[in-house]
């Protein structure tokens, strides 16, 4: 198999960070993307991220990548200045986080929750594309690539011309394009992304859902093709990390392990079957 197997924090989202890294190194793990929950990194105390790298590397773990801050109060295309500022601000500690973690991919929505983008599609298009460069000179400053996230259908950016749009206008090198299969599949549109962005793949985000919402669930929980999407991604050649991004309640241990089993059970490529 060309690529790895890796498992966002966000796995244990409503636990601090350092209760979520021993299970996940004993599922045999090690590359780990690092949410940006609160219980997980605190932009505010820079002091802790040197204490959470040594927490990572003591467990054998790696930070390959980090899910900048997204939702509500982070929006870069709000028609508000002001917010546009505070937004920006956050996404630049983050990045500086993700230096000082020792990771190198800086995965980024296009724009936040805010559904009123469609009422004014091209003044806010043209604001991410904005945003979405200040970040890249400061992921570049920093030697970090900039992932820009398929997001979901509704959003900004989240039909396929409208992401490609703005691709079209984000500086490309240093650019690259993460997959996120959920998002997509509920577009309608999973493997029409994975063939047009092929050259541009660096990241996959890899979780099910039940064809009606973003559920976070682990690959064969729900109803996505998996067998289809393991082949479409050794065909175009992909050699990144696949990322598992699921949610999960009560034991960690316990969910984490079954989500490795379910990684190994379907995410196995029929060629790496036969040998």
């Amino acid at each position: 198999m060309r690529w790895e197997i890796g498992l966002s924090t966000g796995i244990a989202y409503r636990h601090p960070i350092a209760e979520a890294l021993p299970p996940i190194s004993a599922a045999g793990f090690r590359a780990i993307e690092v949410s940006t929950a609160p219980q997980h990194l605190d932009l505010g105390r820079p002091e802790s991220i040197g204490d959470l790298r040594r927490r990572v590397a003591v467990h054998g773990l790696r930070v390959h990548s980090l899910h900048a801050p997204f939702g509500h109060g982070v929006n870069f295309t709000s028609p508000d200045p002001a917010e546009r500022r505070q937004a920006i601000a956050h996404l630049v500690r983050a990045a500086e986080a993700l230096r000082l973690l020792g990771g190198g991919l800086y995965v980024i929505h296009p724009g936040g929750e805010d559904q009123r983008w469609a009422w004014e599609r091209e003044a806010r298009l043209a604001l991410s594309v904005t945003g979405l460069t200040r970040i890249w000179e400061e992921c570049r400053a920093r030697g970090l690539g900039l992932v820009i996230e398929t997001p979901l259908p509704h959003l900004l950016g989240g039909q396929p011309a409208d992401f490609a749009w703005l691709l079209e206008r984000v500086p490309a090198e240093g650019t690259g394009v993460c997959v996120d299969t959920s998002h997509t599949s509920l577009g309608g549109f999973l493997f029409e992304i994975l063939e047009r962005f092929a050259a541009r793949i660096v990241h996959v985000q890899a979780s099910d859902n039940r064809g009606v919402s973003d559920d976070h669930l682990a690959p064969g929980a729900g109803i996505l093709d998996w067998p289809r999407i393991v082949t479409t991604l050794e065909r175009i050649d992909f050699r990144g990390v696949l990322m598992l991004e699921v949610a999960g309640n009560g034991d960690i241990a316990r969910h984490v392990g079954e989500v490795a089993a379910a990684a190994r059970r379907v995410l196995v490529s029929p060629r790496m079957a036969r040998t």
